[in-house]
């Protein structure tokens, strides 16, 4: 049986952060670009890249085992495994969810992997509730990323700069039907396929394998094929797109823009960071901006919640709005209110 108004939200989640850093001062050693443009014009002074033992589904099950722990749930409870991770990983080709339940004990799920790049968590979150709603045998979803595509950027090109950034990291959170906080309200999205050939690894897939000519030219790192043209279209369209999808996925919910108490986004430059909280009318500390961790891609929005709580920055029955964007490319928004749903605080309030 399906229920389209089963309520969903987010029971429990974690974040792993490796202990290995690259700084302004390394990375500007390394390229044309002086430490002092990364830490002002690009807006963070240092990013966690992997050590030894840090592997892309190595740090997401690490965030996992965290998130399950926290969530008080038995291996037996988790009914879905999504894996929201990157594609660069331990082996390619290889499926991540199925991993994850052998080394979590996860008996009775079933699990799939999917991707849309930066955005593919707020995609998995909105995914979990509406499997919830579709299937009532759904209950608790187990969400799992983890992101090093750091090793994926090469300092030296500089049509890559602003995704210097790049670093790595995994996050988890557990998705519970009529979950009694964290309620997730609802979700908007937008992409655009005019940016499909604008950033990719030119060699390695099927159109262009691995050649040592290749290799000796770097042909195995992420660039950027259009710099100046894609930056020109994506200035006209990405900060009003984003604002297109946070007012409908606001509007869907009941609020403007006027309700948000906190921003959960992933790290972008800060110009950027500092017109999307002037449109929201937000003040610093109420947002996480990750400068001494970089972008941990699909994971920012996990870290951003973990550091808010940590910091004191959230509070029952906040409005929160999470964003990412991701290449392609991308736009999501995704509206959670804080702490106990108002189910739970009506019949608490009742006894």
């Amino acid at each position: 049986m399906s229920d389209p108004h089963a309520s969903a939200g987010i029971l429990s989640f974690a974040a792993y952060i490796p202990r290995h850093t690259h700084d302004a001062d390394f990375i500007a050693s390394q390229c044309d670009t002086p430490a002092e443009i990364i830490r002002t014009k690009l807006g963070w002074y240092q990013k966690n890249v992997p050590g030894p033992g840090d592997g892309t589904v190595a740090m997401g099950l690490k965030a996992a085992r965290k998130a399950l722990y926290y969530s008080r749930l038995d291996p037996d409870d988790i009914d879905l495994v999504i894996w929201s991770g990157e594609e660069i990983k331990e082996y390619r080709n290889w499926p991540v969810g199925p991993k994850l339940q052998k080394e979590l004990g996860l008996k009775k799920a079933w699990s799939f992997d999917m991707q849309q790049r930066c955005g593919t968590t707020l995609v998995a979150l909105k995914l979990a509730r509406d499997m919830i709603r579709a299937d009532d045998s759904i209950n608790n979803v187990l969400i799992a990323s983890a992101y090093r595509n750091s090793d994926l950027i090469q300092y030296p090109n500089p049509r890559v700069r602003w995704m210097y950034y790049l670093a790595a990291g995994g996050a988890a959170c557990v998705v519970q039907r009529d979950c009694p906080v964290n309620e997730i309200l609802s979700a908007q999205f937008m992409s655009d396929g005019s940016f499909a050939w604008d950033v990719y690894v030119p060699q390695g897939g099927s159109a262009a394998p691995v050649t040592s000519e290749g290799l000796a030219t770097q042909q195995n790192y992420l660039d950027v094929m259009d710099p100046e043209g894609m930056k020109k279209r994506l200035e006209k369209l990405s900060l009003s797109n984003w604002l297109v999808c946070i007012d409908r996925a606001l509007a869907k919910a009941g609020f403007g823009r006027d309700d948000v108490d906190y921003l959960a986004t992933l790290l972008v430059k800060k110009s950027a960071h500092d017109y999307l909280m002037a449109q929201l009318g937000l003040e610093p500390e109420q947002t996480r901006y990750l400068e001494e961790f970089g972008h941990h891609g699909q994971n920012d929005q996990i870290l951003s919640l973990e550091l808010a709580t940590e910091e004191g920055r959230l509070h029952d029955g906040d409005i929160v709005l999470m964003i990412s964007a991701g290449i392609g490319y991308a736009w999501d928004s995704l509206v959670l209110r804080w702490g106990p749903c108002q189910a739970t605080a009506e019949s608490e309030a009742a006894a």
